[in-house]
């Protein structure tokens, strides 16, 4: 469209598009836009979930268990109490404010700081780990709400001191190569199991009691929630219930109305995106949204009960602006047990950043060979301040998020997508109740279409090599399974330094993996073939060198190459083979050997 493109062209040629170095990266503003709106449909989610998740700790409420008490209704007391449930209210619709208040502001640092289209909020699983492990449902835990607060801030000014130092950039180099390569497999797969979920995503994947996970997509009304049956559930009664369910009770599998129509959804957005459409996510996403927005439908996000009411309640009222008095600076000098939360907070956040930031950027082509990319510290620097300024407001530990691959699919190059993200946040702190009624159906093919693209990573992965193959393997599998990017990280490295330190101990025992003499074969195979055509053994173990030392399917390349060499190939075949034995990344490189040894033939 010329009104598009003539917008394009005056955004690139100015200030905002030099310094985001628009053309430069080969984007757009409109481009940028739709990845933006991508990116944040498919974790507006957060705006929803983590409110609820925060709140079941319970904040800075007070059970008290002698005066808030229902006398006709003795167990009604303290954390079950009218006033300490209504107090729960209050801080969840104050948890939307923080939420977006922190997201906007990470938001907007990452964009004007490192110029990278990475969007940030409170993490998720960190945000379960801060309530349930380290707080308790409703304050149950062993360290307190201030203590856990408190411990979140000093993690982000540990994380921020190992960014500034240029330790962080050490450690990621110690990551092994199989390791990076199948780490945004492993967040895809995260992605997609999200997506394949009900508090995320469609609902297609339910819990089960002797299999873990199993297929769902029931109705509501054949749902049976699943429970943590702990001492306190067995002998109080005090039972903590999740989102997690089974259909398995009441039947009813693949009938509910939701799943489909998220389905439907998926599918527009893989059919549009087949032709190369910036809007896919959006088509797709804005449009089981508003068919969800009925009331009186099968599929509607607003159904006549309780929570349906009250959530069309808080839809209807479509600005609103709560304040954000009770959870403002809720620290303490007093760390009593809090110790292993912040170690494990710091790790956690540390890998699952790493983890993210890794993944999103070599998915664009920014990464060299060390882990390292544009402005890593200044990304980092700014998920470390993020941190500690969501700290302020009582948050759980704000992270780059994973959903920023959909906005990366839609083209986003620039942290000009940030800042716009930062921009939706902003008009969510106003209009929090419209974007808080994006159904979780309504994203979940978003994240799985995702998960999809970013699976290509694993092309470039040795499988022939096992120590190469067992790392990334274990990588991709653990993060989904274990809801965590970091687990993920730690199953692959683990493996891979286990298996390569026993390969090497072994090494001076004289005991040699086949495949190393297979490597010396293949040099010794290079070197030859470069003296029939008359080049230097230098060269021809250069241009081994170069192909990465091939696999057993490069090895086959190698002997179509070699076949053309004996058959005096033309020019073109001889670029085409070596086109193919370099690999996308040498492409510039295949072509001039091919054109070498082309040249040599004739």
């Amino acid at each position: 469209m010329k009104f598009v493109q003539t917008i394009n062209d005056a955004v690139g040629g100015s200030f905002v598009g030099r310094f985001f170095k628009l053309n430069e990266r080969g984007t757009s503003f409109s481009t940028e836009l739709a990845g933006a709106s991508a990116t944040f449909l498919t974790m507006a989610y957060i705006l929803a979930v983590n409110p609820r998740i925060l709140a079941d700790s319970g904040g800075p409420c007070e059970a008290d268990w002698v005066n808030d008490c229902d006398a006709a209704d003795p167990p009604n007391c303290g954390i079950f109490g009218p006033e300490y449930t209504a107090c729960l209210e209050v801080i969840k619709q104050q948890y939307v404010t923080a939420t977006a208040l922190g997201s906007c502001v990470a938001c907007l640092l990452m964009g004007l700081v490192a110029n990278l289209p990475i969007a940030l909020a409170p993490g998720m699983g960190m945000n379960a780990y801060f309530t349930y492990s380290v707080v308790g449902w409703r304050g149950t835990g062993k360290i307190s709400y201030q203590a856990a607060c408190t411990a979140v801030m000093i993690e982000g000014a540990i994380f921020f001191f190992l960014a500034l130092t240029g330790l962080r950039y050490r450690i990621v180099r110690l990551i092994p190569e199989p390791v990076r390569i199948a780490t945004p497999a492993g967040i895809g797969a995260f992605l997609a199991h999200l997506g394949l979920q009900t508090a995320e995503g469609i609902g297609v994947v339910v819990g089960d009691v002797a299999t873990a996970v199993t297929l769902g997509a029931c109705p509501e009304e054949k749902r049976t929630k699943m429970v943590a049956y702990d001492d306190a559930c067995a002998n109080d009664g005090v039972c903590v219930f999740s989102d997690n369910y089974t259909c398995d009770v009441e039947g009813g599998q693949m009938t509910s109305g939701t799943t489909w129509l998220g389905i439907l959804g998926f599918m527009i957005i893989c059919i549009t995106m087949a032709y190369k459409s910036k809007l896919a996510f959006i088509y797709g996403i804005g449009l089981v949204t508003i068919v969800s927005w009925f009331r009186g439908t099968a599929v509607t996000y607003f159904p006549y009960t309780d929570e349906g009411d009250a959530r069309f309640d808080y839809f209807k009222q479509v600005v609103d602006i709560t304040g954000l008095d009770l959870l403002l600076t809720p620290f303490t000098s007093d760390l009593a047990g809090a110790g292993l939360a912040l170690f494990t907070m710091l790790y956690v956040d540390f890998l699952d950043t790493s983890g993210t930031l890794l993944g999103i950027v070599n998915s664009m082509g920014l990464i060299d060979e060390e882990g390292n990319f544009p402005r890593s510290t200044q990304a980092y620097s700014v998920d470390a301040v993020s941190t500690m300024f969501g700290s302020i407001f009582g948050l759980s530990p704000i992270t780059s998020y994973i959903e920023s691959g959909a906005g990366v699919e839609a083209g986003a190059k620039t942290g000009l997508t940030a800042v716009i993200c930062a921009f939706y946040f902003f008009i969510a702190i106003f209009f929090a109740p419209i974007l808080a009624s994006i159904p979780p159906w309504a994203i979940g093919g978003a994240l799985i279409l995702v998960g999809a693209l970013m699976a290509r990573s694993l092309t470039k992965l040795n499988f022939n090599k096992l120590s190469h193959a067992v790392s990334g393997f274990l990588t991709v599998m653990v993060m989904p399974l274990t809801y965590s990017i970091a687990y993920g990280l730690i199953a692959g490295i683990g493996a891979y330094l286990v298996m390569e330190g026993v390969f090497w101990l072994l090494s001076f025992a004289g005991i040699h993996l086949p495949e190393e003499k297979e490597e010396e074969e293949k040099e010794g195979k290079h070197t030859e073939a470069a003296g029939a055509i008359g080049l230097s053994p230098m060269l021809g173990k250069s241009l081994y060198n170069v192909t990465g030392g091939m696999t057993s399917k490069d090895m086959e390349l190698s002997d179509r190459a070699d076949d053309a060499i004996e058959e005096e190939a033309e020019e073109d075949v001889g670029e085409e083979a070596a086109k193919e034995v370099g690999g996308d990344e040498e492409v510039a490189v295949g072509e001039t050997v091919g054109e070498t040894v082309a040249e040599s033939l004739k």
